[in-house]
């Protein structure tokens, strides 16, 4: 089953009821997880910072670091809202972006470990992902920004963690991205670079169109940025999709899921009963005499299914009628059988 992910990240606004009720809100939308962002602000950037375009827009003149402060989670409000989410049922897990906050959330149990695009060449970083041991463990890696060399990179470090199952995910770090910067077609050559791996996408488009076209270039896991309101203050909130489009999001995967089916070729059920109907069979054209051969001019072919199949055809021409036939009436012929025998 395709995994999807409620990235809540930093909408909570650094205010633990938000985000508790971001949490409530994804589990009853459908996704299977939901996903924060611990960080120690002065850890993960420098005073001198400066914010990303999309950032700009609730506060020109603020730095980055000014910004992630406010967005700051409190280390004891996630354990709270870790407790909430698993009495949900919904699995939680949060991206840490500096190495104290990995420690942290080792600490209390953490299994799954999201690398985002920004530390793909951060070696200490990859490392002490890669030497975490935990039951369950999982290592995801996303690749916006990236070159195919640092993605390898970035494989050929994490691929030694012994007992892990990997994701990589197709990513665009602008936020929202556009559909011709989607570039979807790239999931393929994840998948050549890290074969044995999931494959996925992290999808900053607007709406859900690309995450649905992604379940049919073969992905395993989704990842949406999530937020009760578009409007609210905040950098990620534009971009990200509410809890209605989540839940149209997770019932559209679903559906799509169901319609890739498996590998297999064959008629389903649900048609057998339309071949009697829609294919044709070789039929009398007009009036047929006991005797008389058969031509292109007395024979032909048409609907329903039920006589011999026009698959057949150059075994009837030139074959002598048996009996009369009259005009529409199914041909039968001595040793050539009905398509069903």
């Amino acid at each position: 089953m395709i995994q999807i992910v409620a990235e809540i990240g930093c909408n909570h606004n650094g205010n633990k009821e938000l985000a508790l009720r971001l949490v409530k809100s994804a589990s009853e939308s459908g996704a299977n997880a939901v996903k924060f962002q611990t960080f120690i602000s002065h850890d993960l950037v420098s005073k001198s910072a400066p914010k990303a375009e999309y950032q700009k827009k609730d506060d020109v003149q603020e730095s980055q670091l000014e910004m992630l402060k406010k967005l700051e989670l409190d280390p004891e409000d996630y354990i709270e809202i870790k407790k909430y989410a698993d009495s949900l049922g919904i699995e939680i897990f949060s991206t840490a972006f500096d190495l104290a906050s990995i420690d942290f959330l080792k600490n209390i149990g953490q299994r799954i470990w999201k690398i985002p695009s920004g530390e793909i060449t951060n070696l200490p970083y990859l490392e002490k992902i890669r030497d975490i041991k935990c039951q369950d463990k999982e290592i995801i890696l996303s690749t916006g920004m990236s070159t195919v060399k640092e993605i390898q990179f970035a494989i050929n470090i994490l691929k030694k963690s012994p007992s892990t199952s990997f994701t990589i995910l197709h990513c665009n770090t602008q936020y929202p991205t556009k559909p011709e910067d989607m570039n979807l077609k790239a999931m393929n050559v994840l998948k050549k670079l890290a074969p044995g791996w999931k494959i996925g996408l992290s999808d900053h488009s607007e709406g859900i169109v690309a995450s649905l076209v992604a379940v049919g270039i073969g992905t395993e896991f989704i990842e949406k940025h999530f937020t009760l309101d578009k409007k609210m203050k905040g950098p990620d909130h534009q971009a990200s999709i509410t809890p209605e489009e989540l839940k149209k999001l997770c019932q559209k995967v679903r559906e799509a899921e169901k319609m890739l089916g498996n590998e297999e070729k064959k008629v389903t059920d649900s048609e057998k009963k339309n071949i009697f109907i829609v294919r044709k069979s070789i039929v009398a054209k007009k009036q047929i005499s006991k005797g008389e051969r058969f031509t292109e001019d007395n024979i032909t072919c048409k609907r329903p299914g039920n006589g011999i199949s026009p698959i057949h055809w150059y075994k009837v021409l030139g074959k002598e009628a048996e009996r009369d036939f009259v005009t529409d009436e199914l041909i039968s012929c001595k040793g050539v059988m009905w398509e069903d025998e």
